[in-house]
């Protein structure tokens, strides 16, 4: 779950079968805030100092380092030869969410998001991951025939996700996919964070929701459809009401990628945080 710039999440209303209940949603505290940013700049430090033993004790157990060439570090390979982390002396964005959170670090065309799981031992970071913004946007890829035949990922996956959060997003995705897919910015709307944010190696700036809406309507009304990527093959990570996955993805015609995305379970439904796209070079 994620923890957010000194931000505490409120409760909302839901109405379900005529009736008003309370919408479950992790609150946020000042106190995992404040603990989520001294790790942050603890290993920042450390990877400063280059001090392994500090690293390493900051480190998840399954952590993941993905550089904006889209190589990817397992949590032995970082401990073996530091790497070093890319806008480091930036003042950080940090937002959590119970269990999870969330630290960005941005600055021009650099984007760096950093993901921390709150461990018996203290706040772990899970994920670095880096993406460098294109010059220039690229055009949406795909045919009206490729959107409409999306059986991967829009209808099954080469991956079973096995807790009921983790199954609950991947279906919220699958929706995201299809309305992407169908260019049908209601169905979108509802799956999406009002603080979502993408950001990908196939644009020059990172979008917001408002952004991705006005996108899909742009190409509904101009008939350009973008063809989902096809899924193949995903790691995640079950916070209770937030979800992260990391997925390696392959556009047709084009360079894979890894994109990490990251859900909520706001107001009855999983929400999209953010999607962090790193083309492999």
């Amino acid at each position: 779950m994620i923890r957010s710039f000194f931000l505490l999440l409120s409760c909302a209303l839901s109405f379900s079968s005529g009736t008003i209940a309370p919408a479950r949603e992790t609150i946020a505290t000042a106190d995992d805030s404040r603990a989520v940013l001294q790790a942050d700049h603890a290993l920042i430090q450390a990877f400063a100092s280059a001090d392994k033993t500090a690293v390493d004790r900051l480190l998840d157990a399954e952590f993941t380092w993905i550089d904006s060439n889209g190589e990817r570090l397992s949590r032995a390979q970082v401990l073996e030869n530091l790497p070093a982390p890319a806008n480091a002396d930036v003042d950080v964005q940090e937002r959590a969410y119970g269990e999870a959170a969330v630290v960005k670090a941005n600055r021009g065309r650099v984007q760096v998001v950093r993901v921390w799981a709150k461990r018996e031992s203290g706040w772990k970071v899970l994920l670095y991951q880096e993406v460098t913004l294109a010059l220039k946007s690229e055009p949406p890829v795909g045919s009206a025939a490729e959107a409409s035949d999306c059986e991967n990922p829009c209808r099954s996956i080469p991956f079973q996700p096995e807790t009921p959060s983790e199954k609950a997003a991947i279906a919220s995705w699958q929706g995201v996919m299809s309305a992407m897919a169908a260019n049908d910015p209601t169905a979108y709307a509802p799956l999406i964070a009002e603080e979502f944010t993408a950001t990908d190696t196939h644009h020059d700036r990172a979008y917001s929701k408002a952004d991705r809406l006005a996108q899909i309507q742009k190409q509904k009304q101009t008939g350009a459809h973008t063809a989902p990527p096809a899924l193949i093959s995903a790691s995640m990570f079950d916070f209770g009401e937030t979800v992260l996955m990391t997925a390696r993805e392959q556009r047709r015609n084009a360079k894979a990628y890894f994109n990490s995305r990251m859900w909520v379970k706001r107001d009855g439904r999983w929400q999209m945080l953010f999607s962090m796209n790193t083309r492999i070079e």
